[in-house]
């Protein structure tokens, strides 16, 4: 064999799993033992969680209490479990699609029997239909709402009944930023070492640059004198409060989730910088958000031209059924693409879940999603990334570093009550929150070389990834710690 060849052949097996070789420097160095104490505990409690229900319940109280009463504020109920994670739901309702609660034609065949509308059922039960908020939903979903306050174990069996029934309903699912919440980010460990981070920005815009879609918290109006995040577009509608609740008065502290969107679309920007970036408010900074508001903007966000949408979002489901407002929503989207080439359709990316094991997190185990798992910043598999055969790809999920927020950390999540200064606040955050953004950058990165569509991007980058069993295809982007 030619040496050239054999010299070749070491670079690319170098290289397999990483698809922008040299472009993302390892920030914090190659010091042995470098990886903070912070980061090493955030991931410890992102593992643990789920096996201590008692930090889960004490936690989903607060935020209830912090919402009561508020205006405009999704209120929840959540399903207890002692192991694993809690379900969480919108309050009082429950949702059908509007041909199950009215009747196919003909009727739907079931175990052998035809059973036609839902309706007479749901109107024994005292559960009247009213309409979804969210136009592009109307005529396809259908809100249930008790004539009385039910419990949510009775909406869950009620749910659970109409499945066996052959409807396609279920509870009306919150879909937070994490299954609780994630451990408040932690400030950098000292100053000089932002510059690492950031990858080279080239001067020369690219002739074609992808649109990118950020559904989350929202943006920060914090001006940043880096010159950071300064194209993303700013409105009053997407705009990230920081400072919202408890809807009573709120304290001096940043709320549970504030600066989630923020970090998000910095991951983005590091890896994509020509990407056009638009971000849409849907959770709030608590991380709570209901599944209708997250489909609606999924729709919002492909009629305005998005072609790729991070979702770094989702939960779980009671039974493990598909929500029907997301479901409904992808079937919107596939209507809007259907005018579209087949490699130009929009490309979804979601956060696989921070809950440690095999059970879909929804919307990352839709079929048409692409679901990003997280790994170790060695590529190994993160005990608490959810995994599955349903995870497309997985990235680095540890330890990530982006852009944030100015403000302090409430000491009912962060015992440090750690703050971040400003003019150019950053900070290190876990999970695959962090590496979906990864995936959606490279894909807009990828995007940019002359002839190569969004679909033919994400094949690309798949192509170029390290099979682990669980976990898709494992790509390194950025390192993380």
């Amino acid at each position: 064999m030619h040496k050239g060849s054999v010299n070749q052949m070491a670079s690319d097996q170098q290289n397999w799993g990483v698809p922008f070789p040299g472009d993302f420097s390892d920030w914090q160095g190659d010091t042995p033992g470098g990886t903070p104490e912070d980061v090493q505990w955030e991931v410890q409690q992102l593992a643990q969680v789920r096996f201590q229900p008692w930090v889960r319940h004490e936690l989903l109280r607060l935020l209830e209490q912090r919402r009561a009463g508020g205006r405009g504020v999704v209120e929840f109920d959540f399903l207890p479990v002692q192991v694993g994670f809690d379900t969480l739901m919108a309050r009082g309702e429950l949702l059908i699609t509007t041909e199950s609660y009215l009747g196919y034609p003909g009727g739907v065949r079931w175990n052998g029997r035809v059973h036609s509308a839902a309706k007479p059922y749901l109107d024994s039960l005292g559960l009247r239909a009213a309409p979804v908020d969210c136009a592009d939903l109307e005529g396809r979903v259908l809100r249930l709402v008790p004539d009385e306050h039910l419990d949510a174990h009775v909406l869950a069996d009620i749910a659970r009944n109409l499945r066996l029934r052959g409807h396609s309903a279920s509870l009306s699912y919150i879909t937070p930023t994490a299954p609780v919440h994630k451990h408040p980010p932690a400030p950098l460990p000292g100053p000089g070492d932002t510059t690492l981070a950031l990858a080279p920005r080239a001067a020369v815009r690219p002739a074609k640059v992808a649109k990118v879609a950020v559904i989350d918290t929202g943006i920060t109006d914090q001006r940043r004198t880096d010159g950071l995040l300064a194209d993303i577009p700013r409105t009053p509608q997407n705009i990230d409060p920081l400072n919202r609740f408890p809807v009573s008065g709120p304290d001096q502290y940043l709320d549970f989730d504030a600066g989630h969107g923020t970090f998000v679309a910095g991951i983005i920007d590091q890896v994509a910088p020509h990407a056009e970036i638009s971000v849409y408010r849907v959770v709030d900074t608590d991380s709570v958000a209901s599944e209708v508001d997250v489909a609606c903007a999924m729709i919002d966000a492909v009629k305005a031209g998005n072609q790729i949408i991070n979702l770094s979002l989702g939960c779980q489901t009671h039974d493990d059924f598909p929500p029907v407002a997301l479901q409904a929503a992808l079937t919107v989207i596939a209507e809007l693409d259907a005018a579209k080439p087949a490699d130009e359709k929009t490309i979804i990316v979601a956060a696989a879940g921070n809950c440690g094991d095999t059970r879909p997190f929804w919307p990352a185990a839709f079929p048409e999603v692409t679901s990003v798992g997280g790994l170790n910043p060695n590529m190994t598999p993160s005990p608490w990334s959810s995994h599955g055969f349903w995870v497309t790809c997985s990235t680095v999920g540890q330890g990530l570093f982006s852009t944030f927020v100015a403000g302090q950390e409430s000491p009912q999540v962060d015992p440090a009550a750690t703050i971040f200064p400003a003019p150019n606040p950053f900070a290190i955050w876990s999970g695959t929150s962090f590496a979906a953004p990864q995936v959606a950058g490279a894909i807009a990165r990828l995007y940019q070389a002359p002839g190569v569509t969004p679909r033919a991007a994400l094949d690309q980058l798949l192509q170029v990834g390290v099979p682990i069993p669980g976990f898709g295809q494992a790509v390194q982007i950025l390192r993380g710690i």
